[in-house]
C-alpha cells in the first residue's frame, strides 16, 4: 500500500499505476468463491478508492470527466456488489 501514496514526478503516471493496482485487487476479490467475503472486500476496496482518489460523495460530473478511469472502475466495483 505504500506504493499507492508515494509521490512521483508525473501525477498522471501515479494515478495510472494506482488504478492498475486497484484493478488487480478487484480481479483477485472476484475470484473468491465466498459471496460474503467478496462483499466485505468489495466494500473495503470502494472505501480505499474513495480515500485515494478523493471520490466525491455526491455525483459530480466535472470530477467524473476529469477522472474517467477511476469512476469506471469504482462503478464496476459497486455494480459487482449484491446489496
Amino acid at each position: 500500500m505504500l506504493q499507492l501514496i508515494e509521490k512521483t514526478r508525473n501525477g498522471s503516471e501515479k494515478m495510472i499505476l494506482t488504478i492498475n493496482v486497484f484493478e488487480k485487487r478487484y480481479e483477485e476479490i472476484m475470484q473468491n468463491p465466498s459471496i460474503h467475503q467478496r462483499e466485505i472486500r468489495l466494500g473495503e476496496l470502494m472505501t480505499q478508492m474513495e480515500g485515494v482518489f478523493k471520490i466525491p460523495m455526491l455525483k459530480n460530473t466535472t470530477w467524473e470527466k476529469e477522472n474517467p478511469q477511476v469512476i469506471e472502475l469504482y462503478r464496476k466495483v459497486s455494480d459487482s456488489r449484491n446489496l
